[in-house]
């Protein structure tokens, strides 16, 4: 009878905290070869100046560059991610988010799920990204 694999899930060096005041983590590697980025939004890249944009297209390109990041801390890419969830405030954003998503997002492109949620106010978009390592 063969062994089953225990899974195991680990959190990528950078984001290794003492600090335990977040209720999440920015991203987390399951069973050595995948990886899920928390959801993250135009604020959550290195480098964040304070200012929110107001236009999706700009949340979207630093969002995704938030995830990005995420990804890569983990070993892991944009042309690796297998799946992405993508949190709208508002569906008449699609259009536009979809322009910049299909520019930076390598093909062949991966499954997505897209829903019209409630966010914080000024934020528009939200990802979570899964991927392969």
């Amino acid at each position: 009878m063969e062994k089953r694999k225990e899974k195991m899930k680990t959190i990528p060096e950078k984001y290794r905290k003492e600090d335990t005041s977040h209720s999440y983590t920015e991203a987390i590697v399951f069973n050595g070869d995948m990886v899920i980025t928390s959801g993250q939004c135009c604020d959550d890249y290195e480098g964040f100046d304070g200012q929110i944009p107001e236009d999706i297209q700009s949340q979207t390109r630093l969002a995704i560059q938030a995830c990005k990041e995420k990804l890569e801390a983990a070993g892991s890419s944009l042309e690796k991610v297998v799946f992405v969830e993508v949190n709208l405030v508002d569906m008449a954003d699609w259009p536009l988010f979809n322009e910049v998503y299909k520019e930076l997002m390598p093909c062949p492109r991966p499954a997505r799920k897209t829903v019209e949620v409630g966010l914080l106010p000024g934020y528009r978009i939200e990802l979570v990204m899964l991927a392969t390592k």
